[in-house]
């Protein structure tokens, strides 16, 4: 009689887990149920069809390299080997990748129409169009009742509350979503107020996002000539949809911000330009009040009268200068206040832009006036200074009767020595000179000088 080999557990488990190995890679489908991922990254799951089940195991290496892990429920195919897990004696498929069954046919199918749609040109950075910086409304194609349209919503009411948004629902999802999203980005192309467009859904499978990967829609959204944003999904989701829009965005609260800016950072940039403006304008008082007082005292202005002329010019000179500059500023400041209130008044409220612009009107015709005053007391004030000079300036004094005598030097006679006796003189009078020859001498006393 033969004697039976006597194994232990361990041994026993050693011959099985060897034979479980020969079977090689494996490629099981069936349903996945129990999925778990634990906290050490691992995933653990059951592998199950109408009669019997299998658990599955895939390690967190091979958890980190799945592009998508399949949800609950799901039908797929995993790939791995047999192995045996002694501390339970249970054996076991180690997985080393999961696929959701058909993703593979679609994932080709992605590959296929992106490299066709490629070569048509659409993907090409130079067709995309910047974003405006202030639309006058914003289009969104999404599902009714969505979060995606509840997120977009509220990020443009917090950014910009008094923004006009205008909604084209759509399907995302099933047979018919493909012809609404079409629908709806050319109906928001066409509206004559949407500067804009944001279009697209929350996250899903592969399966559930297939819509926006469709080529009607790409075409579509290539077509577009209003600017717009693909917000299909989440960060880690990637559709034919983002390679043709012109900006796409991780989310679509990211694309809300893409769309508007922040109302109130509007509102600080207009008062940090009217701050500036106002800076500006007594700067330029402050500098020109200071060239004329320089001008005031200059030396040049205490000779003769001619160089009395020659500054008064140079100062209507400097006023037309002047006045050019500001009416120069205050027009480029008008022509950019304009812009502004252009682009809010579609957008803001009615009452706000109608108080911005008297603000505008006030503080224009302020400086206008302000300017008009400082000039006109600087012209007064140099009129003054020209009479004063006017008053001490020798012909003055020779206009009230008395005359100024040079010798044939042409040296002013102060004294008798001056011109002594059968000297030529010459008297300037008030409109000419006298010719004269001096035939007597007459010393005065200075005693008598100052009796007279």
């Amino acid at each position: 009689m033969k004697t039976e080999k006597l194994l232990s557990v361990s041994s026993l488990n050693y011959r099985i887990r060897s034979a479980m190995e020969d079977f090689g890679t494996l490629l099981v489908q069936g349903e996945l149920s129990g999925l778990k991922i634990a906290a050490s990254g691992h995933l653990y799951a059951t592998l199950k069809d109408r009669d019997e089940v299998i658990s599955v195991v895939m390690w967190r290496s091979s958890v980190s390299r799945q592009k998508r892990l399949p949800k609950e429920g799901e039908l797929v195919q995993a790939r791995g080997s047999l192995s045996l897990y002694g501390p339970r004696g249970t054996y076991q498929l180690v997985c080393s990748r999961m696929t959701a069954v058909g993703e593979g046919d679609l994932a080709a199918r992605f590959e296929a129409l992106k490299e066709k749609l490629a070569a048509d040109g659409l993907f090409e950075e130079e067709r995309k169009k910047a974003l405006p910086w202030l639309p006058a409304a914003v289009g969104i194609a999404t599902a009714s009742g969505s979060a995606a349209l509840a997120d977009i919503e509220d990020s443009l009411r917090h950014r910009f509350p008094s923004m006009s948004i205008i909604h084209e629902p759509c399907r995302v999802q099933g047979t018919e979503a493909v012809g609404e999203i079409v629908a709806a980005i050319q109906f928001l192309d066409e509206h004559p107020a949407v500067e804009v467009i944001i279009c697209g859904r929350g996250g899903g499978s592969l399966e559930d996002l297939w819509a926006f990967n469709e080529e009607p829609v790409v075409r579509a959204l290539a077509a577009c000539e209003t600017p717009i944003i693909s917000a299909v999904g989440h960060e880690i989701d990637t559709t034919l949809a983002d390679y043709a829009a012109d900006m796409r965005a991780k989310t679509p609260t990211e694309a809300a911000h893409m769309a508007v800016p922040v109302l109130q950072d509007i509102h600080e940039s207009l008062d940090e330009w009217e701050n500036a403006l106002h800076g500006g304008i007594e700067d330029l008082l402050d500098k020109t009040r200071q060239r004329l007082e320089a001008l005031a005292t200059h030396r040049a202005l205490l000779t003769p009268v001619h160089q009395i002329n020659m500054r008064q010019q140079k100062l209507a000179d400097l006023e037309e200068l002047m006045t050019v500059a500001m009416e120069t500023t205050l027009t480029d400041l008008r022509h950019k206040a304009q812009g502004y209130t252009r682009s809010l008044r579609v957008s803001s409220p009615h009452k706000q832009i109608a108080h911005l612009r008297e603000q505008f009107q006030h503080v224009s015709t302020e400086l206008e006036r302000a300017s008009q005053k400082a000039l006109t007391a600087k012209q007064d004030q140099c009129s003054g200074y020209a009479a004063r000079l006017h008053d001490l300036s020798p012909l003055h004094t020779i206009a009230r009767g008395y005359s100024s005598v040079v010798n044939a030097a042409g040296t002013q006679v102060l004294h008798l020595d001056d011109a002594p006796l059968g000297e030529s003189i010459k008297a300037r009078v008030t409109d000419g000179w006298l010719s004269a020859t001096v035939t007597e001498h007459e010393r005065l006393d200075i005693t008598d000088q100052k009796k007279e």
